[in-house]
């Protein structure tokens, strides 16, 4: 029997000098964890506990496209203040009875091999997912790019509106609730670029489906061929 995978995710604060002065980092991990739990506690392997200046928590490995529902949520809900997000599929050693996650596995090197990565880029950006396939994580994380480009650049008023959206309202019904008019919220939701937003959304849900196989797609077989022949050549 294959080994089973898992989906670790890592939340670290992008910025900690956005915190509000009444609120201490600990109370704000706090939040954003009970938040997260609350949320998706059907889908957890590892409830999100916070552990020194990071959220950690396992998702099942066929849960691994909640990913996305879950930094829309983080994002919107604990706005102003900004998270990096990672997130690696592989094995865990650890056992998940207990109080404490311990990093152990693949799936955790990966976690904190995207951290650093994130780390080195100068804050540039705010996600980055390690999965079995090589080709998989160079096309995802092309996508996340566009993904967070597009997050990053929601204005107060436009995550109003998608807050709402995001529950299913209707413009009518949006407007309603902010107080504005029909017109005004289909222009806060073309200036946020909304639909662009979902169809890369609904892309990368559709390759993070496949991170629940654990296996290489013949671009990563014909890759690391070319690998093994520069090697003998040389």
């Amino acid at each position: 029997m294959p080994p089973t995978l898992y989906a670790a995710v890592k939340l670290t604060i992008k910025n900690k000098r956005s915190l509000p002065k009444e609120r201490s980092l600990e109370e704000v991990l706090d939040s954003a964890s009970s938040l997260v739990n609350s949320y998706f506690q059907p889908f957890l392997a590892a409830k999100f506990m916070v552990e020194g200046s990071e959220i950690k928590g396992i998702l099942n490995v066929q849960e691994t496209p909640r990913i996305l529902q879950l930094i829309e949520l983080v994002d919107l809900e604990m706005d102003p203040i900004r998270f990096y997000y990672a997130l690696g599929v592989g094995n865990i050693k650890s056992r998940l009875d207990g109080e404490k996650i311990e990093e152990e596995g693949p799936a955790w090197t990966g976690v904190n091999r995207a951290l650093k990565e994130m780390v080195s880029s100068g804050g540039g950006r705010d996600i980055i997912v390690k999965l079995p396939s090589p080709f998989l994580t160079r096309t995802v994380n092309t996508l996340f790019s566009i993904e967070s480009d597009l997050r990053n650049n929601w204005s107060i008023a436009h995550r109003d509106a998608i807050k709402l959206a995001r529950h299913g309202r209707t413009q009518v019904e949006m407007a309603e609730l902010l107080g504005v008019t029909q017109a005004a919220v289909s222009q806060r939701l073309k200036h946020a670029r909304w639909d662009r937003y979902q169809q890369i959304c609904e892309t990368i849900y559709e390759l993070l489906m496949q991170a629940r196989w654990k296996m290489l797609l013949p671009w990563d077989l014909k890759n690391a061929q070319q690998g093994k022949l520069s090697q003998i050549r040389k």
